[in-house]
């Protein structure tokens, strides 16, 4: 059996059962165990054919085995889809921006900037994810979506497949989406719906004092 090794190997699966959710990796003459929860990220179910990069290590009984074990080429893609869902996205506050009559050239500027940081984050924050050594904090994230990178983020998500699938951040990351479009709705009714909200709660407070 193949020694412990310091740099990460790349193999394929040729054996897995579904069920018990483990296999074996070729490596060489030799078949190397890989169970499911040695894999670093989740996206997608493992299959015999899958080409994976691992390192080796030892099990609880000493035994050689996979781990750290990530699907090789297993990036998402940004499809038209997802360029029309941004961009439908953005038809809103690009509205509100030309009702104000800003500088659209220092806003797109400021935009593209904040959405290749929040995308670079995110590829970072995979990368580390992967090394198993220190992340991002998703505050820093959510912080990052909340000053406008957004954009970067959504398709970040669908090219890395990171932080896609956890339904807490999701909500928060949508939450924000939805706040952007408000405002930017809101805007352009000359603020109808938040001077009305901001009415009603004035005079609930009024009642309870």
């Amino acid at each position: 059996m193949p020694a412990p090794a310091e740099s990460p190997l790349t193999a394929k699966i040729v054996e897995w059962d579904r069920q018990k959710g483990y296999g074996f990796l070729q490596v060489g003459p030799q078949r190397v165990f890989l169970h499911r929860r040695d894999f670093v990220e989740h996206h997608k179910r493992p299959a015999v054919g899958d080409a994976v990069r691992f390192m080796l290590g030892q099990d609880a009984k000493g035994r050689t085995c996979a781990t750290s074990a990530v699907h090789v080429n297993d990036g998402g893609r940004i499809t038209v889809l997802n360029v029309l869902v941004t961009v439908g996205l953005l038809v809103l506050p690009a509205l509100a921006l030309q009702r104000r009559a800003l500088d659209f050239r220092w806003v797109g500027a400021c935009a593209l900037g904040l959405g290749a940081l929040t995308y670079w984050a995110y590829a970072l924050d995979k990368r580390q994810a992967r090394k198993k050594e220190w992340r991002l904090p998703e505050a820093w994230l959510h912080l990052l979506e909340l000053l406008g990178g957004w954009p970067g983020a959504f398709l970040a998500q669908r090219r890395l497949r990171h932080k896609c699938s956890k339904v807490s951040y999701q909500v928060v990351f949508w939450l924000i989406v939805l706040a952007y479009q408000f405002a930017a709705f809101d805007s352009l009714q000359e603020w109808k719906l938040s001077r009305a909200a901001l009415d009603r709660l004035e005079r609930a407070l009024e009642h309870r004092t």
